[in-house]
């Protein structure tokens, strides 16, 4: 079971666009992290696989798309579309 707990968040609406970068450092695999760190101290062990954990922890990335007008028509009991017109006008 994987859970998920997002960190930050953003709502985009319309047009609406944002560029965010990203770092593209690959991470070793656990074999070479094992093999890389055989050979260290039980000190420098325990902060390699420390600062190996911080770096997993934060290494996902995920995006949501939720269409909110679909979820607002069935919630307000209206037909499909219903809020087009309406959105078109206000914006």
């Amino acid at each position: 079971l994987i859970v998920f707990f997002p960190k930050d968040a953003i709502v985009l609406q319309n047009k609406d666009e944002v560029m965010i970068p990203l770092l593209l450092n690959e991470l070793p695999t656990a074999k070479e992290f094992k093999d890389a760190i055989t050979s260290l101290s039980p000190e420098q062990r325990r902060f390699a696989e420390s600062f190996r954990g911080m770096q997993l922890e934060s290494s996902v990335f995920g995006v949501c798309v939720v269409q909110l007008k679909p979820q607002l028509e069935v919630l307000l009991g209206l037909p499909s579309d219903a809020l087009t017109k309406e959105i078109r006008l206000t914006q």
